[in-house]
């Protein structure tokens, strides 16, 4: 995987870069999700979404995000 790589997150659209690859530890290992919700965006999205959206989702957002106007 290249690490240089950027994605777009498919819930909100912001460009980020998936560090599961990386030297480091990647946002979706530092960020507690209920199963509940993780089976949901499992579901949901084909590929990882942004450190933001799993913070949101872990305090309780909507794993679907609202739709873009």
């Amino acid at each position: 995987m290249n690490q240089d790589k950027t994605d777009t997150c498919p819930r909100c659209g912001a460009s980020f870069h998936c560090g599961i690859a990386g030297p480091g530890p990647c946002a979706c290992t530092e960020v507690k999700l209920d199963t509940r919700p993780l089976r949901t965006m499992m579901s949901l999205y084909p590929s990882c979404l942004c450190p933001d959206c799993l913070r949101a989702i872990a305090a309780g957002a909507p794993v679907q995000a609202p739709a873009r106007t």
